[in-house]
């Protein structure tokens, strides 16, 4: 790879790092080229990305972002690792384990996941980040809890309007 390459892949991988709140390193050695193409698809019919990296790029990309949010990724750095960047949180980890479960292998290897702000590492955490809500799922969660009782307010103030008109129309006749 020329210099020039090498600088423009790693700009994409900076931008990359930086731009997505959710960042899972895995490992895909051992799987043929008909799985990772599954992998990828299913990957992509979310617009998930995945990218096969090479270490020493990435541990040049982790050190030049002036967020040092990602530093816990370069003891991991070791064999084969590809990167899966999105904004969907646990997305990432529902594809890995119904993969593990339909190929019935451990492949691919959760090294580690960077997800709201919070680490995860090994295919022991897949189990947390496929229950894992975000911020965003929490707070629409928590609206629709709230959408009944409101309604019921809501429709309580109009047959009260309705009451209330009633009683003003008897009266003025």
């Amino acid at each position: 790879m020329n210099k020039e390459k090498k600088r423009k892949e790693l700009l994409k991988l900076i931008s990359i790092l930086s731009d997505n709140e959710t960042i899972y390193l895995i490992d895909i050695s051992d799987l043929n080229s008909n799985q990772i193409s599954i992998l990828r698809k299913n990957f992509n019919k979310f617009f998930i990305q995945m990218r096969v990296v090479k270490n020493t790029l990435l541990k040049k990309a982790l050190e030049k972002i002036k967020n040092k949010k990602l530093d816990s990724f370069l003891p991991i750095l070791n064999g084969n690792t590809s990167i899966l960047s999105s904004n969907l949180g646990g997305l990432p980890s529902k594809i890995i384990k119904k993969f593990h479960f339909k190929e019935n292998i451990e492949k691919p290897y959760l090294k580690a996941a960077y997800v709201e702000k919070s680490f995860y590492f090994g295919n022991k955490d897949l189990d947390i980040l496929i229950n894992f809500k975000s911020k965003k799922d929490l707070i629409i969660d928590i609206l629709n809890l709230l959408q009944f009782p409101i309604e019921k307010i809501l429709f309580s103030l109009k047959l009260g309007e309705y009451k209330i008109f009633k009683i003003i129309e008897s009266l003025s006749s």
